[in-house]
C-alpha cells in the first residue's frame, strides 16, 4: 500500500512539469517565432492591399479592425489550401475572418504557394475599393 502511495504521490508532483512541456514542444516554438505582419480592415480598405507571404512558412497575420461597423477578410481559396493552427480554425468560417467593430485578431497558419484574391464582405465595400491579394512565393 506505501508503494502505490508514493508512485501516486510522484505522479501528482510530476504533473505540473509535465503540463508545461507544450512549450518547448517544436510546433509551439514555431507558431511563437512566426512573423506577424499587420493587416487593417477599413470600411473601403484592406491594407496592406498586396500582402507577400512565403510558401510553407509559418506567419501570422493581426487583423485589425478600427472601424465602427463589423468587416470580414473573405479569400475562401486562400483559407482552403493554409495549414491553419488548431486553435484558429474557430476564427476562419466559411473562407472569411470576421472582425467586430474596434476589435483585433491574430491567425497563425502556414500558406501555400500562390496568388488568392481578397474581398471585404458586400459588393458595396468591393466595389469601393475593399479589395486586396495575397502573394505566396
Amino acid at each position: 500500500m506505501r508503494r502505490w502511495l508514493t508512485m501516486i504521490a510522484c505522479l501528482a508532483l510530476a504533473a505540473p512539469v509535465m503540463a508545461q512541456d507544450w512549450r518547448t514542444a517544436p510546433e509551439f516554438q514555431e507558431w511563437r517565432m512566426a512573423p506577424e505582419y499587420d493587416v487593417s480592415l477599413t470600411s473601403f480598405e484592406i491594407r496592406p492591399h498586396v500582402i507577400r507571404l512565403k510558401a510553407d512558412e509559418a506567419v501570422r497575420l493581426h487583423f485589425v479592425n478600427n472601424s465602427a461597423q463589423a468587416h470580414r477578410f473573405v479569400a475562401p481559396a486562400f483559407f482552403r489550401t493554409a495549414q491553419l493552427r488548431d486553435r484558429d480554425r474557430r476564427l476562419v468560417r466559411g473562407g472569411a475572418v470576421r472582425l467586430p467593430p474596434y476589435s483585433d485578431e491574430t491567425i497563425a497558419f502556414i500558406p501555400k504557394a500562390g496568388r488568392y484574391e481578397v474581398t471585404g464582405d458586400n459588393i458595396f465595400r468591393r466595389v469601393l475599393g475593399m479589395t486586396a491579394t495575397i502573394v505566396v512565393q
